[in-house]
């Protein structure tokens, strides 16, 4: 099923009149790690500027300010950048300790001082940092990621870039970071997010593979994927970074990489972020000098980058347009909370719309409520989809919450030792409904209610031994409806504690969701 995006793609641009950004990922080696030089990078750059079918990707994103081999010498692509005119995503690498990011400045500040404004005018942005938060999470570690950064790490490196490049100018350009979509939607990252001033984000739904992947439902997780971090980003603008299809290389449950496919992932993903004018970066230009990637993303075969073809065809359909715009504004109709008995408070949406290609994704506006949600709050840690008949199985990704007849979900919640003596309050959000419930970050996809558990052993490394008659039943919702606030159960704060959470779906729902803040969407704990 095809999607476009929303207009939302109006929060991820530059606060500039010009046209949004359209470039592809340039590493700083060849597969057999031999260094490009600057006459590499030229002729990637100006093969980019040639693509039959297409025009305007004049820009390149970089991953480091170091040729590749040194120490920290400026990375040749800079001056085959001001040959060429082609703008710049620069890029500092944020993994593997501070003496990496100290070379990374120092290249920074040569490259100012060697080329000057030839050089800095054509920078758009830097980011700090690349997939280092991917890295530490359970799925990179097991993936062998390699070395990554936490949180305060990346605020740290963030903030000696603002100030290497104070009183330079490159002084006001955006610093962001690159990362993966599901990392932005984790609150253990917030700090990052508060510390950029755009977010870049990097969605391949060929990798989703413990969701259905199918080339069918591409766009549909790639736009739930760019919904959800617009959500996270605290009203900052949402770069995609790093997104495309594979032509060649192995299935990942449904997804298949070829050609065909990647034709049908431009047209329906890069096509529309275009259309809807959002700072896109391809991945990738070519990716198969020196060896064969598996799998491979290169939307040109290896040959001479200015004759041969690509593998698919780029051009546009002209029958694609801005998404159309939708605004849901909603209204409280009555407060107040309940112990226990799945109360709620409804909010009443309106929508209007204009008609789009095919379904956008709405913007919601909110009550004026600090995001969204009443000051102090616990959201969960961690998010573990289970199987019922056998809840040692995890069947989710770790950031979507799943219910089902078969399928559980179960929440856990570090209660932070300051809200000692005070009432905690286990409500669960349900947004009002999206213009089309199919595309929206919330899905109810059969109607019915959920039970709510408390877990009596607490910590994740403990969720393979959750059984029956190891929680205790704290609160049900008979119905669950879009556009309520529900109030499952209060008690005092188990402050300092893990406390875990299983939710069970009744009367036979089924529904999914990315837990959000803003708008709020899922299980949270209110403290008062």
């Amino acid at each position: 099923m095809r999607v476009s995006s929303s207009v939302l793609a109006a929060a991820s641009l530059l606060a500039t009149a010009n046209a949004a950004i359209k470039g592809f990922n340039y590493g700083a080696q060849f597969n057999n790690d031999q260094a490009k030089t600057r006459v590499d990078f030229e002729y990637e750059f100006n093969a980019a500027k040639q693509l039959p079918g297409t025009n305007g990707w004049t820009s390149a994103r970089l991953y480091t300010m170091i040729q590749h081999g040194s120490q920290n010498t400026v990375i040749e692509a800079i001056q085959a950048a001001i040959n060429t005119n082609t703008t710049l995503l620069l890029g500092m690498w944020a993994s593997a300790g501070q003496q990496v990011i100290n070379n990374e400045i120092t290249a920074l500040k040569a490259a100012i001082s060697q080329y000057g404004t030839a050089f800095t005018n054509l920078v758009v942005g830097i980011s700090v940092g690349s997939e280092d938060l991917y890295r530490i999470t359970p799925t990179g570690i097991e993936n062998h990621s390699g070395a990554g950064a936490q949180p305060n790490e990346l605020v740290n490196y963030v903030q000696q870039t603002r100030a290497a490049i104070r009183g330079t100018p490159l002084e006001g350009k955006p610093i962001g970071h690159v990362d993966t979509w599901t990392v932005y939607v984790n609150a253990s990252n917030n700090a990052v997010i508060s510390a950029l001033d755009f977010i870049g984000m990097d969605a391949y739904p060929y990798f989703q593979s413990t969701m259905a992947n199918s080339i069918g439902s591409g766009s549909q997780l790639f736009f739930d994927a760019y919904h959800a971090t617009v959500g996270a980003a605290q009203g900052k603008p949402v770069w995609v970074t790093e997104t495309g299809w594979p032509v060649s290389g192995k299935t990942l449950n449904q997804a298949e990489p070829n050609a065909g496919n990647a034709r049908i992932y431009w047209e329906d993903v890069t096509c529309q972020l275009v259309k809807d004018n959002v700072n896109l970066y391809y991945f990738t230009l070519q990716d198969v000098q020196y060896g064969n990637p598996v799998p491979s993303f290169g939307i040109k075969p290896a040959g001479d980058l200015l004759q041969v073809q690509p593998l698919f065809d780029l051009s546009c359909p002209a029958s694609a347009k801005p998404s159309s715009s939708v605004s849901i504004t909603a209204t409280s109709r009555s407060t107040g909370l309940l112990t226990g008995t799945g109360s709620s408070t409804q909010l009443t949406p309106t929508i209007s719309t204009t008609t789009p290609r095919t379904t956008t994704v709405p913007v919601i506006t909110m009550p004026a409520i600090p995001r969204g949600l009443p000051e102090p709050f616990e959201e969960p840690h961690l998010i573990v989809p289970v199987d019922k008949a056998d809840p040692s199985k995890v069947v989710g990704d770790g950031y979507t919450a799943l219910l089902s007849p078969t399928v559980s979900t179960i929440f856990f919640y570090d209660v932070g030792p300051a809200h000692q003596g005070k009432t905690c309050t286990l409500v669960f959000h349900v947004p009002p409904p999206f213009k089309s419930s199919e595309f929206a970050p919330v899905h109810i996809r059969a109607p019915g209610g959920i039970s709510v558990s408390r877990l009596s052993n607490q910590g994740p490394a403990e969720v393979s031994t959750i059984a029956v008659g190891n929680s205790t039943p704290v609160g049900v919702v008979p119905l669950v409806q879009a556009g309520n606030q529900f109030n499952i159960a209060s008690a005092p704060c188990e402050a300092g504690q893990r406390v875990g959470y299983q939710v069970d779906s009744l009367y036979g729902l089924s529904m999914d969701w990315f837990q959000m803040t803003n708008p709020p969407l899922g299980l949270f704990m209110l403290v008062s």
